[in-house]
């Protein structure tokens, strides 16, 4: 065999090799240009949000966020809306969508606390649960009784004996999530509200005046869920993963999220 055909042999020979290694990583590793779809808990939105952009800034990838009331998403995820991850305010609704058979994987991730906010100035004067009966304060926001900030809440409530005096009173007014409820509150338009700590962190319309104490309702826990629509996209499960990562718990807990540890 003379040198040139030689040559030309081994040059063949390597360009193969470097594409059958080119093809197998492309096989394992995710498609930059893929789109991750997220359902994540009202209370989350800015937190995911600055999760997902340092995610984009490392991996290159993309991710829309949808986020709103839980309740209103674990039903959308077994209408089948397209959707790979689901991050849930509570256990209940992250619970209902493995019953349906949509998840893959749920592992706890964050924590909150239960708080009473009112507009700044605390103009009715509410300072602890029982000064809601108060004559002063004539409209109470709660997320509504599916949410799972209002669940807590009626917890708390109906704990502490207050419940049937504030409904007898007709003084709930129901927000469709818990960042409805707290606008309600920064508008003025109600004297005070039932939200979580973090969202408190978001608006300087509001002042902290409550803290629920924990065993007044169940433990405030968000499970993330990895959708079996989700084992389809290696870029949905490499997010799943960075929503777990240190990077990530650092980010959620500036947001002012407890923070699970990762077994």
């Amino acid at each position: 065999m003379s040198t040139f055909i030689r040559r030309r042999f081994w040059k063949y020979i390597l360009l193969m090799a470097v594409a059958a290694i080119g093809c197998s990583r492309r096989a394992d590793a995710p498609n930059a240009n893929e789109r991750v779809i997220v359902f994540a808990a009202a209370s989350t939105k800015e937190a995911v949000e600055e999760t997902a952009n340092a995610f984009k800034s490392e991996r290159g990838g993309k991710v829309k966020i949808n986020a709103d009331d839980s309740s209103k998403l674990a039903m959308q995820i077994v209408e089948e809306a397209p959707a790979h991850i689901f991050l849930s305010a509570n256990e209940k609704w992250a619970d209902f969508v493995k019953e349906k058979g949509f998840s893959l994987e749920t592992v706890p991730l964050l924590g909150n606390s239960l708080v009473i906010v009112t507009p700044t100035g605390n103009p009715a004067a509410i300072r602890t649960a029982d000064d809601l009966t108060k004559p002063a304060l004539k409209r109470l926001a709660v997320a509504g009784p599916t949410v799972p900030a209002g669940i807590y809440a009626r917890q708390a409530l109906k704990k502490l004996n207050i419940w049937n005096v504030l409904e007898a009173a007709k003084k709930p007014v129901n927000g469709d999530n818990v960042r409805v409820t707290l606008t309600f509150v920064e508008r003025g338009e109600c004297e005070a509200g039932i939200v979580y700590a973090t969202d408190a962190r978001i608006t300087d319309k509001v002042d902290l005046v409550y803290t629920f104490p924990a065993e007044t309702h169940d433990p405030i826990r968000y499970p993330l869920v990895l959708l079996k629509s989700g084992s389809e996209s290696l870029m949905a499960q490499a997010f799943f993963e960075y929503l777990q990562s240190p990077k990530a718990r650092e980010i959620f807990a500036r947001h002012g999220f407890l923070i699970f540890d990762k077994k």
